[in-house]
């Protein structure tokens, strides 16, 4: 069984795909797990669409109420983890909770992929729970030509190109689930998942492996030197590359750019001595062996 928290109340529905609600006395942001409806507001670097317009405005009338307010909801995340450990480690780059939501005994998520309004988002790995249920919605929604699938809804405006997209998520879904399998040694992390373990590593100069994605590349230069914003807000971690204009280092650059930032494959283990800079974990870069695409 995996982890559910019962009867929570929705304060404001954003969009398509993202909700808040109170829980424990607070605001939470939610951000459903593989679903990534179309957008409906400016400030991102995706098009706004026909589509993703459609997809807010259902979302708004699905968890409103008869008497004027707003529904309540389950939220139910993809491990067994007990409640307080799963509220803190399902958090996006933003903090919000990774979750799927249920109205009504609905799959809200399932949803979403069934009814077209969006693909299966695997680009951060499968669903544990749903794999099977979402990749058969998502057929079906093709099939019959819903929303999303259908060129006519976002006709003459600039939309996703999903004929690319689609492949690339599946490669990193792909990566994402040997992970998972592989049953990494004691020395290997997620980067998201095990971030206490990480923390406790950076403070004794451990030595370890960190699973984690690089498809932002080189985010700064200071000098002659790179570095890496790994992490996130919630899991921080800095990757620093000393000297890395120079031809010693020019093959380790090379092989960021080119195999793992952009469109690639994004997900790597990195190896090395994990230390606290500036009160975040830190591995210094020096050589390409210390980069992989598998556990150690």
């Amino acid at each position: 069984m995996a982890t559910r928290i019962q009867n929570l109340q929705i304060t404001k529905v954003v969009d398509g795909d993202s909700i808040k609600i109170s829980l424990n006395g607070k605001t939470e942001s939610l951000r459903l797990i593989c679903v990534d409806t179309e957008e409906s507001h400016s400030g991102g670097s995706k098009p706004i669409t026909a589509a993703g317009k459609a997809a807010s405005e259902m979302a708004k009338k699905y968890f409103a109420t008869a008497d004027g307010g707003l529904a309540q909801i389950d939220i139910e995340f993809d491990t067994d983890d007990p409640i307080e450990i799963a509220v803190e480690k399902h958090r996006d780059n933003y903090g919000r909770l990774l979750c799927y939501v249920h109205k009504d005994e609905e799959n809200y998520n399932l949803k979403l992929i069934a009814e077209g309004w969006s693909p299966y988002f695997v680009k951060y790995g499968r669903s544990r729970l749903y794999h099977r249920q979402m990749t058969e919605a998502e057929s079906a929604a093709k099939a019959y030509n819903l929303m999303i699938w259908n060129p006519i809804t976002n006709a003459k405006i600039p939309c996703r190109n999903y004929a690319n997209l689609l492949p690339w998520w599946s490669m990193r879904a792909s990566i994402v689930e040997e992970f998972r399998l592989s049953k990494p040694t004691g020395g290997t992390f997620s980067l998201r998942l095990d971030y206490p373990k990480i923390l406790a590593a950076s403070e004794t100069a451990k030595s370890i492996t960190i699973f984690c994605d690089l498809q932002a590349g080189i985010n700064k230069w200071i000098g002659n030197n790179a570095l890496i914003y790994a992490g996130s807000v919630y899991h921080k971690l800095d990757l620093w590359i000393p000297d890395a204009e120079t031809e010693t280092m020019a093959p380790l650059k090379r092989l960021i750019d080119k195999r793992y930032a952009g469109q690639g494959r994004g997900y790597v283990y990195i190896s090395g001595k994990v230390e606290q800079y500036k009160g975040k974990p830190q591995i210094v870069l020096r050589d390409i062996k210390q980069l992989s695409d598998f556990p150690r």
